[in-house]
């Protein structure tokens, strides 16, 4: 029987997020027109190749021709390079473009991760955990992730952290170690690691017990908008963080939590619901409605970058 990780569901991207890289097109073709990298992709170059693939696969300075994209990444992966095989892998993947071929998409994500691209080598990784296109090996999975983590790609790290936190029938838990790469993630601003790095010290699992981390790292992923993140730390505010404000505060948080389904801010809200006065509900509002303008501009920021 093949191992069921409980992988959180943004995290369980086997057929959604696996199959294109998607750079920064300001960060990687700003010093070539698009008539510059279609000649040079003409030439045979292989990056410009890459570069018109992704253009047609998005419709910029082209129209959208998945046809075209494909044909070009063909190209470029031929060529050697590696973004253009991962592309490959994972249009082939999913059936994207071109016939479904799981056998061909895990040639051309060992291509790629062999090349040193974090990107494909965290594709393996998924791959092998869930045995898809190839036999189903956790060991594997975690040489894969590993590779990635440490060229600092955060999937990757979450996706190890995960294996490594939960365990599997044929690889035990190894909470230090797991606690080390979700401390890298978190580091890194995701929102995921951020607030289990919270709940690690909160409970001293793999790490020492540190209340003040705790709260510092439910903040962190409660600031970009985490419903989980919000309701942890809303909850120790309740428990007694920041003394009389707690009330406030806790029932801002609760709010925006609430306002995003998250179980756990109703269970909250059902039990300390009496503590929030009229007045509490008052200045409650105003300091979400802050919080929320906040998450809303880190989230607007975050955009523009990528």
């Amino acid at each position: 029987m093949k191992t069921k990780l409980r992988f959180s569901p943004q995290l369980w991207v086997i057929l959604s997020a696996l199959p294109f890289f998607v750079p920064n097109p300001a960060r990687c073709d700003q010093a070539f027109s698009l008539a510059e990298i279609t000649a040079r992709a003409s030439q045979g170059d292989p990056d410009a190749e890459f570069l018109l693939g992704r253009a047609y696969s998005r419709g910029e300075g082209v129209p959208h021709d998945d046809a075209q994209a494909i044909e070009w990444y063909k190209k470029s992966a031929a060529g050697g390079n590696a973004k253009a095989q991962n592309n490959l892998a994972g249009a082939y993947l999913n059936g994207s473009g071109v016939p479904k071929n799981e056998a061909e998409a895990v040639k051309l994500y060992r291509k790629s991760a062999d090349k040193g691209a974090a990107l494909a080598e965290d594709s393996l990784g998924q791959l092998y955990a869930h045995g898809v296109g190839v036999p189903q090996d956790n060991r594997q999975a975690v040489e894969w992730y590993k590779k990635a983590a440490e060229q600092g790609f955060v999937e990757a790290q979450v996706h190890l952290s995960e294996i490594l936190y939960f365990g599997t029938n044929d690889l035990p838990k190894d909470l230090p170690e797991a606690a080390k790469w979700i401390a890298k993630a978190a580091e890194q601003g995701n929102a995921w690691a951020q607030n289990t790095l919270g709940a690690i010290y909160e409970n001293g699992f793999g790490l020492a017990k540190d209340l003040k981390q705790a709260t510092h790292w439910y903040q962190q992923a409660a600031e970009q908008g985490d419903a989980k993140g919000e309701s942890n730390l809303a909850r120790l505010y309740i428990g007694g963080q920041d003394g009389e404000q707690r009330w406030v505060k806790a029932y801002a948080w609760l709010s925006l939590s609430k306002a995003q389904g998250e179980v756990t801010a109703d269970k909250l809200w059902e039990s300390y619901g009496p503590h929030f006065t009229p007045d509490v509900v008052v200045e409650g509002n105003r300091l979400a409605e802050g919080y929320r303008q906040q998450i809303r501009n880190k989230k607007n920021f975050q955009n523009a970058e990528q």
